[in-house]
């Protein structure tokens, strides 16, 4: 559900809630012999948790967890799979919500966390950080993330699917269909799924070269389509006539061979196009799809709603001396402006 901004979200016995989020930072151990995970020390508390801080107004909550983990660690992570919640009263009688995700480490910067919220950050092997953690409560996204890596689900790339803002009707467009533009509002959700779309920095963009899909990824271009550390991202889409509706019209069949392509593939990627081509789209997902997350896809048109973005976690499996791309969890969400998704 969604809570506008100048709704205060509520606990279940109808008390405010704080929503916070953050995520498990890991990475190989320098041996090769296990996972490092990112701990970190309160100022105000004292005690040892997972990087994690409150949401900012009009920010969506990965977002948050990526900029927490910045602020607090200087690391950089796209989000990975999603952990469990951890809820728990704080000392003013508030309940506090925190949503975390896996974070796969990009880069490190040399970074002293502010003195005023962390005190120190480190980075420990399993076995220690367990003994380090100060909240029981901290274990349950924890042990989820050791069962995903103990079945080879930890390291996942992300696939993106999203249906362009809102459009101008076809009613009160005169010009060509392949010309038909964002409105104001449109424009507006374009900026706001922007840095939404940043958390997984999809390393290919491929598009319908319809106008309003490309308007759609431009601010997220003009933000973020960049060098960085060592990882080129798109600074521009790759135009697909086949993710049109006149493309899915002449040939309906390469939607599901592209879709077979990108889950194959060895990149990250987005793909952005219209409601129409969302029913070719989700049924090709589908057919790679675990069933324990098949019925967590869209089921009904629309499939999803304008500059609303599908987010599917995929991971390569080594099986009988071949390896198998499945998606092991899917996530949604929508660009909208001042609009933060609860759950």
């Amino acid at each position: 559900m969604f809570a506008e901004p100048d709704d205060e979200p509520q606990g279940d016995d109808g008390t405010s809630l704080v929503l916070a989020a953050g995520s498990i930072c890991w990475r190989v151990g320098q041996d090769g012999a296990g996972l490092e995970l990112l701990l970190v020390r309160s100022a105000r508390w004292g005690d040892w948790s997972w990087p994690k801080g409150k949401l900012e107004a009009g920010e969506s909550l990965p977002e948050c967890a990526v900029r927490e983990v910045r602020e607090e660690t200087g690391v950089r992570v796209t989000l990975g799979v999603p952990l469990p919640t951890v809820s728990y009263v704080l000392p003013d009688g508030r309940d506090k919500a925190v949503r975390y995700w896996a974070g796969q480490v990009l880069d490190q910067t040399p970074q002293s966390p502010d003195a005023a919220e962390i005190t120190d950050v480190a980075w420990l092997s399993v076995p220690a950080a367990l003994e380090r953690l100060t909240r029981p409560g901290d274990r349950a996204p924890l042990d989820q993330l050791l069962d995903l890596a103990d079945r080879d689900r930890l390291r996942t790339r992300p696939l993106l699917v999203l249906r362009h803002a809102k459009a101008k009707s076809r009613a009160n467009w005169s010009g060509e269909e392949a010309d038909r533009p964002l409105t104001g509002r449109g424009r507006r959700q374009a900026e706001a799924v922007a840095g939404l779309l940043a958390c997984w920095e999809p390393e290919r963009l491929l598009s319908s070269p319809w106008a309003r899909c490309v308007q759609t990824l431009q601010p997220y271009l003009d933000r973020f389509g960049a060098a960085r550390a060592g990882r080129r991202l798109a600074d521009s889409p790759e135009l697909l006539p086949l993710l049109s509706e006149q493309g899915l019209r002449n040939n309906p069949a390469r939607i599901g061979q592209t879709l077979t392509e990108l889950l194959n593939g060895e990149h990250s990627a987005l793909l952005c196009t219209h409601r129409p081509v969302l029913e070719a789209v989700v049924e090709a997902l589908a057919e790679s799809t675990g069933l324990a997350v098949r019925d967590q896809l869209p089921d009904a048109d629309p499939w999803l709603s304008p500059a609303e973005v599908l987010v599917l976690h995929i991971s390569d499996q080594r099986q009988l001396h071949r390896v198998t791309h499945r998606v092991h969890s899917v996530e949604r969400y929508r660009g909208e402006s001042g609009r933060t998704l609860l759950a």
